[in-house]
């Protein structure tokens, strides 16, 4: 139980680093992918592309959250 609550804590406390580098990793894989002339990479990558879309579009927190847009 004990490491569960110091992964909780690690994650919670260095959050913004984790994302940012899960941001990078796929931003680097995605123009890998647009450089290679097949579509077999690009299959594979699709998925976690459109989950990631998904996590963004149902942010609730971003930069206008809570303020109306004119």
């Amino acid at each position: 139980m004990e490491t569960i609550t110091k992964l909780i804590a690690f994650f919670s406390s260095n959050s913004k680093e984790l994302l940012d580098v899960i941001a990078y990793v796929i931003a680097t894989a995605s123009i890998i992918v647009k450089i290679t002339p097949t579509l077999k990479d690009d299959n594979y990558l699709k998925p976690v592309v459109r989950f990631i879309g998904k996590f963004l579009a149902l942010d609730k927190f971003g930069p206008n959250s809570g303020k109306e847009i004119k």
